[in-house]
């Protein structure tokens, strides 16, 4: 099914919690509708490439090291958990090399589906991070 069909059509699981019966589907208000296109618009316009595709992922308990493979001027960073699990992430840390030397720039709690998160300034190429 296409992302734009799962976001905006929901189903009722219990009357009580809907209103609805069972299994009946459920169209969002056209306003509601119209906002969730403009932020997917604009999530697509301010992150349209995904600097981590095909960069090297090193995971052990407790952290994730992600080697864009090149030195890439970076203002926000993109996360998401598998939610079909359960909130997994609790508290995050983000860091990045600067000066040869690893620098907090972000912290955060839950994740959740997605979770955008902006940095102070940005690093890397060229800015006030490269390293």
């Amino acid at each position: 099914m296409p992302l734009s069909r799962r976001l905006f059509v929901m189903t009722a699981t219990t009357a009580a919690t809907s209103g609805a019966a069972p299994g009946l589907p459920l169209m969002a208000p056209t306003s509601d509708v119209t906002r969730l296109r403009e932020f997917r618009d604009r999530v697509d316009r301010e992150l349209p490439e995904d600097l981590a595709s095909g960069a090297r992922v090193a995971a052990e308990p407790g952290a994730v090291t992600v080697d864009l493979g090149t030195t890439r001027e970076v203002d926000r960073v993109r996360l998401a958990e598998d939610i079909r699990h359960g909130q997994q992430i609790e508290r995050l840390v983000v860091e990045a090399r600067r000066a040869g030397a690893w620098v907090q720039v972000a912290t955060a709690g839950a994740v959740g589906a997605s979770r955008i998160l902006p940095l102070p300034a940005p690093y890397g190429r060229g800015a006030g991070g490269s390293g």
